[in-house]
């Protein structure tokens, strides 16, 4: 069991140490908000700040998170279907 401090919570997660955080947050914690882009830190979709720093999430293992403070880079919206909002003239 390995204990993370995100955005001023501390959680605990049963993953393997190489398990990539950005997989952490989506799959195991459903924060959502953090994309997956190109899976080579390339695209930055998958930024999170890691104490106050920008780093790829899709490359970082959850072992280098340990004690350090995580803060995603955006938040969870709603889900919302494209054509809905399109329909009510949302956009």
């Amino acid at each position: 069991m390995t204990t993370l401090e995100i955005n001023g919570k501390r959680v605990d997660v049963d993953v393997p140490a190489d398990t990539p955080l950005l997989w952490t947050l989506r799959d195991e914690l459903g924060l959502t908000g953090t994309k997956f882009g190109c899976g080579m830190a390339l695209c930055g979709a998958c930024t999170v700040h890691l104490d106050g720093a920008p780093i790829r999430s899709c490359v970082t293992p959850i072992s280098a998170a340990i004690g350090k403070r995580s803060r995603r880079s955006r938040r969870s919206a709603p889900r919302r279907s494209v054509s809905g909002s399109w329909r009510r003239g949302a956009t």
